[in-house]
């Protein structure tokens, strides 16, 4: 089984409007949610093996919360790629890793990554700001992977306080 950790990156910053979007960090809100979302996914189960990033500096902050945070520290890689508005291109990115990776989160931006969310099964219309949504797949690679095929095991969201996660065994 593959499973499929996607993450839209925490709250960003407008405080400086000569940023190029690239370059803009995290607020003060980001900064608190993304440790409190890296904690409720350590309560889950096993956590991603691999994380692979957009380049751009709040996906990169986001992911580096998550990447130091998670039980077995897992390791982190960006790629310039995922800085992208197509939920076609981050699955076709997705197909390409390694068969050895078998939990794989992939940090990037909206529309992107709740496109990706719905295409996959999740019945939302967004996933907020540091959301995380684990899909599982019954294959071998990721190569083999099809929308139809996904299963949704976890989401989760910083406002969502009063709720557990919606989630199911794997």
């Amino acid at each position: 089984m593959k499973l499929l950790f996607l993450v839209r990156h925490a709250k960003s910053s407008w405080d400086d409007p000569t940023l190029d979007d690239h370059e803009r960090p995290l607020n003060s809100r980001g900064m608190k949610n993304a440790p409190e979302m890296v904690h409720r996914l350590n309560a889950w189960q096993s956590g991603p093996q691999l994380i692979v990033s957009s380049s751009a500096l709040r996906a990169v902050q986001t992911a580096c919360f998550f990447s130091q945070g998670l039980t077995g520290q897992p390791k982190l890689e960006t790629r310039a790629e995922l800085y992208t508005e197509s939920a076609f291109e981050l699955f076709d990115l997705i197909k390409e890793s390694s068969a050895q990776v078998d939990r794989l989160m992939m940090v990037g931006h909206n529309p992107a990554i709740s496109d990706l969310g719905n295409m996959l099964g999740l019945a939302t219309d967004n996933i907020p700001t540091c959301g995380v949504v684990v899909f599982g797949f019954e294959v071998d690679c990721w190569q083999a992977i099809a929308s139809e095929q996904a299963s949704t095991f976890y989401f989760d969201f910083p406002k969502r306080k009063s709720f557990k996660p919606e989630q199911r065994e794997v």
